[in-house]
């Protein structure tokens, strides 16, 4: 494979971008690999339930 073909086929593979980030990088995949802590997940967890309980509150209210 010559050098011309290398770089074409780099090039072929190498459009996926995430806010101007190549995602092929290992600093990327090291970054959106990384485990989340037990206290961010609670977190995240917790606010999604109590927004799903809030939309159901107020469209409750809008109904009734």
């Amino acid at each position: 494979m010559s050098v011309s073909e290398r770089e074409m086929e780099e090039k072929k593979y190498n459009w996926l971008y995430f806010h101007g980030k190549d995602v092929n990088t290992k600093k990327f995949q090291k970054k959106i690999n990384k485990k989340s802590t037990l206290a961010y997940v609670i977190l995240i967890n917790s606010v999604i339930i109590i927004g799903i309980i809030l939309i159901i509150w107020i469209l409750a209210s809008l109904v009734g």
